[in-house]
C-alpha cells in the first residue's frame, strides 16, 4: 500500500525533470562532488540497464510546488536482499531539485548509487515520448524477480527454437564460384589473369610444350 498523502505514480503524474535540474543539483550537493562518487561510478549508477530494471513501486505526493517521489530500488549485487528506499523532492515551479536520498544502504550519508540511479530515472521517463496509454509505475521491479518466475529449461526446449526459413535458391546461387568467375571473365575478355590460364584453350606453341605430349 501507498503511504499516507502519496497516490502510485504514473507515466502523466511524474515530475518533469530535464537534463539542467540533474546538473546543477549534482554539481551544488557536496555528496555528489567527492572523489569516492564522481567519474565513472556516477556513470556506471546512472545507466539505463540497471535504473530502469531495480526501480520499482514509485509513489508521488504534491504539497503546492513541492513534489515528492519515493520509490524501492532492488540492490545490484543481492536482489533476494530488501530493497532499499529512495526519495527525490522537487520544485516544480522552480523547475529545481531539492534533495536526493537514499534511506537503506551503507553509503547513503555520502551520496550512494542508489540516488543517482533513481534521480537518472525520472530523468528518463521525462524524456519518454507521449502515448496514448498510461504506465503505471507502482510495481513490483523486474531485477527483484530474477530466480522467481523461471527455475529451469531443459534441454529439449533450447532444442526447440524456430528453424529459419530456407532462402530461395537462384539460377546463379546455384552455380559454383569458380563457373560464375570463368563466364565472367570470358564475357568480359579479361582472360589473362592467373585463373583463366588453366582453363583456356593452349595456343599451338603451348601444345608443342614436353608437358602435353
Amino acid at each position: 500500500m501507498t503511504e499516507r498523502g502519496f497516490v502510485k505514480a504514473q507515466s502523466d503524474n511524474l515530475p518533469k525533470v530535464h537534463v539542467f535540474m540533474m546538473s546543477t543539483y549534482l554539481t551544488s550537493n557536496p555528496n555528489f562532488t567527492s572523489v569516492e562518487i564522481k567519474g565513472v561510478k556516477a556513470l556506471r549508477s546512472q545507466r539505463e540497464s540497471y535504473g530502469d530494471s531495480a526501480v520499482g513501486y514509485v509513489q508521488v505526493k504534491r504539497e503546492g510546488n513541492i513534489c515528492t517521489v519515493k520509490a524501492r530500488i532492488t540492490p545490484e549485487h543481492n536482489v533476494r536482499q530488501k530493497c532499499y528506499a529512495v526519495t527525490l523532492s522537487c520544485n516544480e515551479a522552480e523547475e529545481t531539485i531539492l534533495s536526493v536520498e537514499c534511506e537503506d544502504c551503507a553509503a547513503h550519508k555520502g551520496g550512494c548509487k542508489h540516488a543517482l540511479a533513481f534521480l537518472a530515472w525520472l530523468h528518463r521517463r521525462s524524456e519518454d515520448p507521449p502515448s496514448t496509454s498510461v504506465d503505471c509505475y507502482w510495481k513490483k521491479s523486474k531485477l527483484s524477480s530474477v530466480g522467481t518466475s523461471l527455475k529451469f529449461i531443459k534441454a529439449k526446449d533450447i532444442c526447440n527454437a524456430p528453424k529459419k526459413p530456407k532462402l530461395v535458391s537462384t539460377e546463379t546461387s546455384q552455380e559454383s564460384f569458380l563457373t560464375v568467375v570463368i563466364k565472367d571473365s570470358k564475357e568480359v575478355g579479361d582472360t589473362d589473369n592467373q585463373l583463366m590460364k588453366y582453363f583456356k584453350e593452349p595456343s599451338n606453341c603451348e601444345k608443342m610444350s614436353i608437358h602435353r605430349l
